[in-house]
C-alpha cells in the first residue's frame, strides 16, 4: 500500500418492487447519506472526530495535510452486486484519532453520515482489518495475505469524491493490491463523525424459513438506518423504538429468493402461515402472516429512544401494531417463518 506513513458484519432487506428498493448494502451500496450541496468549501467543517482528549473539527483541506493513506477498495451488496475495487486516498482512523488521545483498546469506534445513519466497529478490529473480503469477479469469499485499513476517504480512483453522490468523505477498506471488495455497508457515504465510544457486545439474529441466515448485529443496525429500512414507533408512554419492520426481516427467508425481486412473499403472507419469535431465555410468541403483512408499524426494535436496549429487552424486542403487551417479547434471538413446504 502506498502511504505517506506506513500502515498498515450483510444485509439490506429485501423489499418489494413496490415498496422498496434494495440499493446497498446497503446501497447500490449502501445506506447512508442524502443530497448534499454540489460543491464543499475547502475552509467548511466537514469532518468532526471526538476522542478522548477531546474534540477536532476539520475542514476538507486540513484532512488532505494529514498523512495520506492509499490502497484499493471495492465493495461487494448484499444483492451481489459487485463494485469493483479502485485506487482510494485517504487518512487512515489510526491517524485522524492520533490528535485526540488514540483509538484505546476495548472500546468502539462510530461511523456517522449527515443523515444520521451510523456504523460501529471495534477498534480491534479497526487495527486488525478484520474484515470480510470477497473475489472481485465471483463474489465468493476470498482470504487475503494483504493488510485491511479503515480510511475516511475523499479521493476514488483519482478524483475528488462526488459530494453530491457520495461525499465529500467516505469511509472505505483498502487494501495494497487490487485483489477483493468487502461488505457494502462499511461504505458509509458522506461520513460527518466519528468518535471514541464504549463497545457494543455482539449479537446474532437468526432467522429461517425455507431459508437459514445469520444476521450479525452490524448487518441489523445498516439496514436499520434511517433512509434505508428503519422505523420507529412510539409507545403509549412516549418512548420511541427504532428497528426494522418484521415483514421485511421474514421476507429474508419466506421462499427462495434471497434478495432480487418481490423478496417480501405476499401470495403465502395472504394464504395464511405463522411467524414464531424466540427469545434467549426459552420464550416465545407467534405472530399471524396476516397481523404483519406490510406492517411498517410492527419492528424488530434494537433501540430505545436512541440508545441500545436495556439489559431486560437486549439485543432485540418485537414491539409495535397488531401485538399486545403480552407479545412484546424482549431478548430476540431468532424469529421463524412457519411457511408451507411445496
Amino acid at each position: 500500500m502506498a502511504t505517506s506513513r506506513t500502515h498498515f458484519s450483510r444485509f439490506l432487506m429485501r423489499a418489494t418492487a413496490s415498496l422498496v428498493v434494495l440499493g446497498i448494502l446497503l446501497l447500490p451500496v449502501a445506506c447512508g447519506g442524502g443530497e448534499e450541496d454540489a460543491a464543499v468549501d475547502g475552509g467548511e467543517v466537514v469532518l468532526e472526530v471526538i476522542g478522548l482528549d477531546g474534540t477536532k473539527a476539520y475542514t476538507l483541506d486540513e484532512i488532505k495535510e494529514l498523512p495520506t493513506t492509499e490502497g484499493y477498495a471495492g465493495i461487494k451488496s448484499s444483492t451481489g452486486r459487485i463494485t469493483p475495487p479502485v485506487l482510494v486516498k485517504g487518512v487512515s482512523l489510526e491517524d485522524l484519532f492520533a490528535g485526540v488521545g488514540g483509538l484505546p483498546d476495548g472500546m468502539a469506534i462510530g461511523i456517522a453520515a449527515k443523515d444520521g445513519y451510523e456504523m460501529t466497529m471495534s477498534v480491534e478490529q479497526c487495527r486488525a482489518g478484520d474484515f470480510i473480503t470477497y473475489d472481485m469477479v465471483t463474489g465468493e469469499e476470498k482470504t487475503i495475505a494483504e493488510p485491511l485499513t479503515v480510511v475516511v476517504a475523499y479521493e476514488y480512483d483519482g478524483k475528488p469524491i462526488d459530494p453530491q453522490s457520495d461525499g465529500p468523505l467516505r469511509l472505505a477498506i483498502v487494501s495494497p493490491e487490487q485483489n477483493q471488495v468487502t461488505d457494502g455497508h462499511w461504505s458509509v457515504k458522506w461520513v460527518t463523525k466519528v468518535q471514541v465510544k464504549a463497545i457494543e457486545q455482539e449479537w446474532i439474529l437468526t432467522l429461517k424459513g425455507r431459508l437459514t441466515e445469520e444476521m450479525d448485529r452490524a448487518t441489523f443496525e445498516s439496514g436499520s438506518a434511517e433512509g434505508c429500512h428503519g422505523q420507529n414507533w412510539t409507545d403509549a408512554h412516549g418512548d420511541e423504538w427504532t428497528g426494522i419492520p418484521l415483514y421485511l426481516l421474514v421476507g429474508r427467508v419466506d421462499d427462495d429468493v434471497a434478495h432480487e425481486g418481490p423478496a417480501y412473499n405476499r401470495e403465502l403472507a395472504e394464504a395464511g402461515y405463522q411467524v414464531v419469535l424466540k427469545t434467549a431465555d426459552g420464550k416465545s410468541v407467534e405472530v399471524a402472516s396476516k397481523t404483519m403483512y406490510y406492517n411498517k408499524e410492527l419492528i424488530v426494535a434494537y433501540k430505545l429512544n436512541g440508545e441500545p436496549l436495556p439489559e431486560e429487552y437486549w439485543p432485540l424486542r418485537l414491539v409495535g401494531e397488531g401485538v399486545d403487551e403480552a407479545g412484546m417479547i424482549g431478548r430476540v434471538t431468532e424469529i421463524e417463518a412457519l411457511v408451507p413446504v411445496e
